[in-house]
């Protein structure tokens, strides 16, 4: 499902003015990949320092017999600032260069935005969480694709371990733990970017193990960097014990620690153990070449369920910390 508008501008506007306004809109050009006929140029917008953007805003531009049409379109997952952005693009089109425009709403009629402004912190929370859980689903689906061959690549191990090492099935399951941890790695990345971001009064401790190299500092000068993001790319988000620190440095309220050892279905080992471990399963695999065979389809779908109970309970506890009712509606 989608959320369309048209401007209808006259024939004589300068397609060089349209471009230029689009433009300062922040709208970057791209190429679709489609030849669509009459068809211009097509831009996408992807938010901005202030507007946090979950789908963004597609625009193209057409040469029609009589008009000049400019269309916009965002997707049901937008944003709050999606649509806002959506509906300032049709209304200085239409202030600027005039005619007319249709939407969704009607003729000449603005898409209606029908909630408050959120609180900016608990849109790049969700956005963080959202973005994981569609990585999480990956492997899952591969899975269900991938189709392993030949009288070795067992389901069930022979307990024959000279054997079973060769089994693919083994190996391909070994090689999903470093994506799955870098998903991990990637969220609470993420999250901690839109702590620092969005939040005011973050200490001095916050920052006081990130490192800024030469480069960093000149994408900074050169505006080519976001600074919270070079920050949190010089700390480690994989263990639970470093990432607790991490967090603990923004606000002492943020436990993570204590978040993670929390029961879970009655299992002896906490969230935070297990993932401290899957760390080092990960570490063996990727410095030394080192598999385990323990690794079956099960258990790789329960680490997901893991990671992916382990990134709700950091999320919903971000909301408790910053007063926002986390949303699950991916």
């Amino acid at each position: 499902m989608s959320y369309c508008s048209e401007n209808r501008l006259p024939l004589s506007t300068p397609v060089r003015r349209i471009v230029e306004i689009i433009e300062l809109l922040d709208y970057i050009k791209v190429q679709d990949g489609l030849r669509i006929e009459n068809e211009i140029s097509s831009y996408m917008w992807l938010g901005s320092e202030e507007s946090i953007s979950f789908v963004g805003v597609e625009l193209s531009v057409y040469r029609e017999a009589d008009y000049i049409s400019v269309q916009t379109r965002t997707r049901v997952g937008r944003s709050y600032w999606d649509l806002e952005h959506q509906n300032k693009t049709i209304s200085l089109l239409k202030s600027l260069f005039h005619g007319s425009f249709i939407t969704d709403e009607g003729p000449n009629r603005y898409l209606r935005i029908d909630i408050p402004m959120p609180s900016r912190i608990s849109c790049a929370l969700f956005k963080a969480r959202w973005i994981n859980h569609n990585a999480m689903t990956k492997p899952l689906t591969y899975f269900d694709c991938r189709n392993l061959t030949g009288d070795i690549a067992r389901e069930n191990l022979t307990g024959l371990t000279w054997l079973d090492e060769y089994n693919p099935r083994i190996l391909s399951n070994n090689m999903i733990i470093p994506y799955i941890v870098g998903c991990w790695e990637s969220y609470c990345r993420n999250a901690f970017i839109a702590v620092l971001k969005y939040t005011k009064g973050v200490p001095d401790r916050a920052i006081k193990n990130c490192r800024i190299s030469n480069n960093d500092l000149l994408k900074i000068i050169y505006k080519e960097g976001d600074l919270a993001a070079i920050l949190a790319d010089s700390l480690s988000f994989q263990r639970p014990s470093v990432i607790s620190e991490n967090f603990r440095g923004l606000n002492n309220r943020i436990d993570i620690a204590s978040w993670l050892r929390k029961p879970y279905h009655n299992r002896k080992v906490t969230l935070y153990d297990s993932i401290e471990g899957l760390i080092d399963v990960r570490d063996r695999l990727v410095h030394t070449g080192s598999t385990s065979l323990e690794y079956s389809d099960k258990r790789i779908k329960q680490i997901i369920n893991d990671l992916n109970e382990a990134a709700d309970r950091i999320y919903q506890g971000l909301g408790q910390v910053y007063e926002f009712e986390p949303s699950f509606a991916f």
